[in-house]
This record gives C-alpha cells, sequence and structure tokens, in this order.
C-alpha cells in the first residue's frame, strides 16, 4: 500500500472508531495486528510533522498558543479501536 493511501486509512479508521485493518479486510489476527499497529504508528508521525510544522511556522520572538505548549504539543491524542 502506497504511504499516502495508507495514511489515508489510518486517518478514515480513525475518525469511524473502527480498525484499519477491518476496513481493508484483513481476517488473520496476526496480520491485522501489525497492520493496525504500523497504523498507529503512521498516524503518529504526520501528527508530529504537523505539530513541527505549525511550531516552525512561528514567527522569532512569537509564542505558541496556549495549547500548543510543551509536551501538549507532542502528546498524541487517546484513541479507542
Amino acid at each position: 500500500m502506497r504511504s499516502e493511501n495508507f495514511l489515508l486509512v489510518s486517518m478514515a479508521a480513525a475518525k469511524f472508531g473502527a480498525r484499519p485493518s477491518a476496513l481493508v479486510g484483513l481476517r488473520d489476527p496476526l496480520l491485522a495486528l501489525d497492520f493496525d499497529l504500523a497504523a498507529v504508528a503512521r498516524l503518529l508521525e504526520a501528527e508530529r510533522a504537523s505539530v513541527a510544522a505549525s511550531s516552525a511556522a512561528l514567527q522569532p520572538g512569537e509564542s505558541p498558543s496556549e495549547g500548543e505548549r510543551g509536551e501538549d504539543a507532542l502528546r498524541a491524542r487517546e484513541e479507542h479501536w
């Protein structure tokens, strides 16, 4: 699966509360677990890249908003699949 498609499947699964493996029809439990874990890792990577990009966009001397400070900026939101 291409990287951009994998990210889209991961995002759709997170948005709709489904397992990514279920969305693509994986039936083998071990393969499905590996796929789901890889999807979570890809989502975290995308979120961290997004936070880094928004932090880099700040002008020199400009401080981050209240929700973007410290560990809160890097902490992933909790997902329930």
